[in-house]
């Protein structure tokens, strides 16, 4: 077997919510002399995200919605994988815990750091945590994950979105079309094809219609989604390029959404957020807890009731900021945290 090289890295990513995880972290490696090559499945808008940072990557395979799906293409990702860390070489590698990313880390004897925080994932952490080095989560994560398992006071979300490291930029109102103390909502449709998705209620698209129309009949609203959407709702599309969606969350006036991830950026960003899904996962009923966002499993009429109160409620981010402050106050920059890390300079 090669000797790996103890300043490459791989980092793999399966989302865009990983690459926002992560991207930071490579920049910060880069400055210090390392190697790094971004592993990503070509899913949502994680490519354009990835040419917008000019990032270094290479495309392991297309994403394949539903389970069977994902099965069948699996044995040529493993491979794929495979060949790329032969020639890559590193001398660790970090990820959500993919399956790809765990079984040939182990099979070359890569050390594996896993940064996790998604509880209803049983079956995945079963087939990928016997063989990681280390998993990380936020100290909101519900469960032991036994040896090996180390907690930090955040999570994800603050990897990109902490006062550290994202700015926010007023000009977004102005590319928006907005006038400058105009108020508008940011809403957030899924495809719902992830394993833990399975057998979830969700809203139709008729429902969907509907919740915009009564959105919009209070402010602008701004609609993005992980599958094409109907030609309806093209006049709510978000118009701006995906690297621009956080600077408009950190100014709208109120998160509603499917998107569990972007319920807690919301959050993070000091935006309130009503998040319409059944997961309950530990960083959501930390930010719940604090009073930043507003949980249900689909929309049903405490849902319903909640946005209205929210839509109605006068200088809305006015009146959370005590909240937000409070949230964030015992919260680390995740990413100098991960640098830290892997590079052991405590």
């Amino acid at each position: 077997m090669p000797i790996a090289k103890p300043r490459h890295i791989l980092i793999d990513v399966g989302h865009p919510a990983d690459l926002h995880r992560f991207r930071h972290f490579a920049a910060e490696l880069r400055d210090r002399g390392w190697t790094c090559l971004i592993v990503a499945k070509d899913k949502d808008v994680l490519l354009p995200l990835l040419e917008a940072f000019q990032l270094p990557y290479v495309v392991l395979a297309a994403n394949k919605g539903g389970l069977l799906r994902k099965v069948v293409g699996l044995p040529a990702a493993l491979w794929r994988f495979y060949r790329l860390a032969r020639r890559f070489q590193p001398g660790i590698a970090v990820s959500s815990a993919s399956l790809h990313c765990s079984w040939i880390c182990a099979l070359r004897r890569i050390p594996h750091l896993a940064f996790i925080d998604t509880e209803p994932r049983r079956l995945v952490d079963a087939l990928t945590l016997p063989f990681l080095q280390a998993k990380i989560t936020p100290l909101a994560y519900q469960r032991d994950l036994g040896a090996n398992h180390i907690r930090y006071a955040g999570n994800h979300e603050l990897a990109y979105l902490h006062p550290q490291r994202f700015r926010p930029d007023p000009a977004i109102r102005s590319e928006l079309g907005l006038s400058e103390d105009e108020p508008f909502a940011v809403v957030r449709f899924v495809a719902w094809k992830a394993s833990h998705d399975v057998g979830l209620r969700h809203m139709n698209e008729a429902e969907r219609l509907q919740l915009l129309q009564r959105m919009a009949a209070h402010k602008r609203v701004f609609v993005v989604s992980e599958e094409r959407l109907a030609e309806c709702f093209q006049p709510y599309l978000f118009p701006l390029p995906p690297e621009r969606l956080h600077q408009a969350l950190a100014f709208a006036d109120l998160y509603v959404g499917e998107g569990i991830t972007m319920a807690s950026e919301a959050a993070v960003l000091g935006t309130p957020a009503v998040l319409l899904n059944s997961l309950r996962m530990g960083y959501c009923i930390e930010a719940e807890k604090a009073g930043m966002l507003f949980s249900f499993p689909f929309l049903n009429a405490g849902a319903e009731k909640k946005i209205a109160e929210l839509l109605h409620m006068p200088d809305i981010k006015a009146a959370f900021r005590p909240k937000h402050q409070a949230y964030l106050q015992d919260k680390i920059d995740v990413t100098e945290f991960m640098v830290k890390l892997v590079t052991g300079d405590w």
